[in-house]
């Protein structure tokens, strides 16, 4: 939710000092709505299971949101 909230309303905070906004291309697609950036939650998120310990039933879970099938 930070970075979406940063993405909308980019002003200055000592916590975003290492990110350039200024002439950032992402928030000039995001100024023309050319996009649009969603919260997924957790539960929905297919990338924790490449950053993440995640469990079998997850894993299986994550696998079908990627459209991964098994191989034969």
């Amino acid at each position: 939710m930070s970075a979406i909230y940063l993405a909308k309303n980019q002003v200055y905070h000592v916590k975003t000092k290492h990110i350039d906004t200024s002439g950032s291309t992402l928030f000039g697609i995001l100024d023309e709505d050319d996009i649009g950036l969603l919260k997924i939650h957790t539960k929905d998120n297919p990338a924790d299971m490449l950053t993440k310990v995640v469990s079998g039933v997850k894993f299986t879970h994550c696998k079908k949101l990627l459209h991964i099938l098994p191989t034969a």
